[in-house]
């Protein structure tokens, strides 16, 4: 539980000086017949009103429950009590004088109404109701009701006390049975060792809010002042708790005994405890109240292994430069970072020290990267000592030093010395072992307009890693094109076959190298050993002239085993010289001969060239579609070698289906004379009956006459008979 505590108010008043001041109101109200001798009721029902209402409101109210004419007579009920100065106007509000009258008078309404004490229903369910927050906003209310019902309800008062200091409702309602025994409003010694108990624990509960822990220091003072103090003293001295909160202990201390709060002030900065922040907090304190004291306080942490980092923190505080060398120097406990820090304040406020200092940090850091962040503190105060202590990073012997540490450090000392920058550089790409180092130190010599033999040896390097030679190429080609272009072509060589990376880079290297690039990029088209459509890829990026590119086509044409690689470089070919294009196709058309359908594509994407592979197609026997399309394209090409070759088929003897199919291609008078041809010669029945059909649909008079004289020589089955009758009846 949580609480926003104060101390106590000051007591305004016993209960019998309370009783006093409201009987005197009630003798200067009573006799005027205004009130009709209800004075104390009235009075306290408009103290009980108030805590609710306006005083107008409450006034009001209260006349009307006491069947006083309010509407005729409210101005004078509220002149009455002005002029015999019950109430009075403070701050702009109405309310009862003196203080504690009104919280008095509204608490007597309450007794009056449960002589006998609080009773659950309303309006006393919130008699003493535990809150989270003090003081309650009728705290002063309920006091008086506690210490009016006691002689009577005692039991039930201390139930309801016995709650508010339970272990679950004691914080922060221990203050309102304290204000009780503060005031003597009830005399209860058990509950005042019960309230002062908790009031102690309080006390020394770590992590109490400050309000809170001040509240209850202030409240158990005005039970047990003696025992306070030497409480708060006890608490100052103990190092098992925060500094905080024993510096609280001093500061509420000083309040009543400030000698006895100085001393104890002595020991805390003597012996800091806590978080090492908070310590460091309380010493800066301790410093601003007395700066000798603090300034010791200070030290001590500053030597202190468990403050780690703040170590420095509490050094610098102290303004002591030798003790700042000595930290920066020595201080092998604290991080480099926290070391630079304090470094960076000594150089401004002590070069001398500081250099001497810089070097000794340099000899113990922890990370190899912060003697590089040392010199560039002190460059400017000593340059040469900065000069040394980078080199030894840059240059070291007997110890390893990561790449990009040694880099920084050549960088910075090319800053310290610009005649050593690009030889400096150029020694760290050949003898550092890590590759990217090697390459960033070669790049920053071209960037800073230096030589370029670093960066073009480490391309030229066909151990290096790929990529890092590709960028060394590319800053070698920003100097030079040319021998940046053939290093590019140089890189190429190291792609696997039929990687697409490397037509990438010798695209991008015909830019710079043209020739070079041209000559890789021919050698690759021409290698038969890469995979066609690789090699087709080559052609299409486009370097070579047209001359150079039909012939490189043509050669992957007839050096691949990739038959759609070999027509695809052929109709490359044929999109630039259809002739050429065309000769090709032939060529390859009586190469792939495994695959009759490919081979008939390629036929007929040879025009004229493609004949002879077309009249083989229709000659040899196959899948009857493709000699139908071969013999289409025949008649095409050449009508009378279509026609010949047709007939050829036509002519042959059980031939089959394909002689029917081969003869309708023919014109009509041919086509006639050839299914007549075919009616009358050797073949299956359904061959010679359907080419009968075919030249009946030509000619009716000669396609019936055929087929009656099938019928008549030979012996046909019944369903072969009567497929012909059928025809014949048409």
């Amino acid at each position: 539980m949580t609480t926003s505590d104060e101390p106590p108010r000051p007591e305004p008043g016993k209960i019998e000086s309370l009783e006093q001041a409201v009987m005197r109101h009630v003798a200067v109200v009573e006799g005027s017949p205004l009130v009709n001798g209800k004075a104390r009721p009235f009075l306290e029902e408009i103290a009980f009103r108030c805590r609710d209402l306006d005083f107008a409101d409450a006034l009001a109210k209260a006349a009307a429950i006491n069947l006083l004419d309010e509407r005729e007579q409210g101005a004078s009920l509220h002149q009455l009590l002005v002029e015999h100065d019950v109430v009075a106007k403070r701050g702009g509000v109405t309310c009862f004088v003196p203080d504690g009258v009104a919280d008095y008078l509204a608490a007597c309404h309450f007794v009056r109404e449960y002589p006998r004490g609080p009773r659950w229903w309303r309006p006393m369910r919130k008699f003493l109701r535990p809150l989270a927050t003090w003081p309650w906003p009728d705290s002063e209310t309920q006091l008086y009701q506690v210490a009016l019902w006691w002689p009577h309800a005692e039991a039930a008062m201390r139930k309801r006390l016995d709650v508010l200091l339970s272990r679950k409702h004691c914080d922060p309602n221990v203050h309102f049975v304290a204000e009780l025994l503060h005031r003597g409003l009830v005399s209860a010694d058990d509950l005042r060792v019960k309230t002062v108990e908790i009031l102690r624990e309080h006390l020394t509960q770590p992590g109490r809010e400050l309000t809170a822990w001040q509240a209850t220091v202030s409240t158990l003072h005005v039970l047990e002042p003696v025992e306070t103090l030497d409480a708060l003293e006890r608490l100052g001295r103990l190092r098992t708790i925060s500094s905080l909160r024993r510096l609280n202990a001093v500061d509420e201390l000083a309040k009543h005994d400030p000698a006895r709060a100085w001393q104890v002030l002595r020991v805390l900065a003597e012996t800091l405890s806590g978080k090492p922040l908070e310590r460091l907090e309380v010493a800066l304190t301790i410093q601003q109240r007395h700066e000798e004291l603090g300034d010791s306080a200070l030290r001590g942490l500053a030597n202190t292994p468990d403050m780690g980092d703040l170590q420095a923190e509490a050094a610098k505080l102290t303004g002591d430069t030798e003790l700042w060398a000595e930290k920066v120097g020595s201080g092998l406990d604290i991080s480099d970072a926290a070391r630079l820090g304090l470094l960076v304040a000594l150089v401004d406020a002590d070069p001398a020290r500081a250099v001497a200092a810089a070097e000794q940090f340099a000899s113990t850091t922890r990370s190899d990267s912060t003697p590089v962040k040392i010199a560039k503190t002190i460059r400017d105060v000593d340059a040469d000592v900065a000069l040394r202590i980078t080199d030894e990073v840059a240059w070291p012997t007997g110890r390893k030093i990561a790449g990009p540490v040694r880099l920084d450090a050549v960088h910075l000392i090319g800053e310290l010395v610009p005649s050593r920058r690009f030889s400096d550089l150029a020694r760290l790409s050949r003898e550092v072992e890590d590759e990217d180092t090697q390459l960033k130190a070669a790049l920053s010599i071209v960037e800073q307009r230096g030589p370029v033999d670093a960066l073009r040896e480490f391309a030229a390097n066909s151990r290096k890693d790929r990529d890092r030679r590709i960028k060394a190429a590319r800053g070698v080609a920003e100097i030079d094109r040319r021998i940046g272009g053939r290093l590019l072509v140089d890189i190429a060589q190291s792609y696997k076959p039929a990687d697409p990376g490397q037509l990438t880079l010798l695209s991008e290297a015909h830019a710079l190298a043209p020739a070079a690039a041209a000559t890789a990029l021919e050698e690759l088209a021409r290698d038969s050993r890469i995979q066609a459509p690789f090699r087709i890829r080559v052609v299409e990026l486009g370097v070579f002239d047209k001359a150079k590119t039909l012939g490189l086509y043509q050669h992957i044409a007839t050096t691949t085993s990739d038959k759609e690689a070999a027509r695809t470089a052929a109709r490359k070919v044929a999109g630039m010289n259809q002739d050429l294009g065309e000769q090709l196709m032939a060529r390859l058309a009586g190469k792939f001969t495994a695959d009759r359908a490919f081979q008939l594509s390629l036929a007929l994407e040879a025009g004229a060239r493609g004949k002879p592979v077309l009249r083989q197609q229709v000659l040899q026997a196959g899948p009857a579609d493709q000699r139908v399309q071969a013999a289409t394209a025949l008649l095409d090409l050449d009508r009378k070698l279509g026609a010949e070759v047709i007939n050829k088929i036509v002519r042959t003897r059980r031939g089959g289906q394909i002689r029917v199919r081969l003869a309708c291609l023919l014109p009509d008078k041919q086509a006639l004379e050839a299914l007549l041809h075919v009616v009358g010669d050797q073949d299956h029945d359904d061959v010679l009956i359907e080419a009968g059909e075919r030249a009946v649909e030509l000619n009716a008079e000669r396609g019936k006459r055929a087929l009656r004289e099938l019928v008549a020589k030979r012996r046909l089955s019944p369903r072969a008979r009567d497929k012909v009758r059928k025809i014949l009846e048409r």
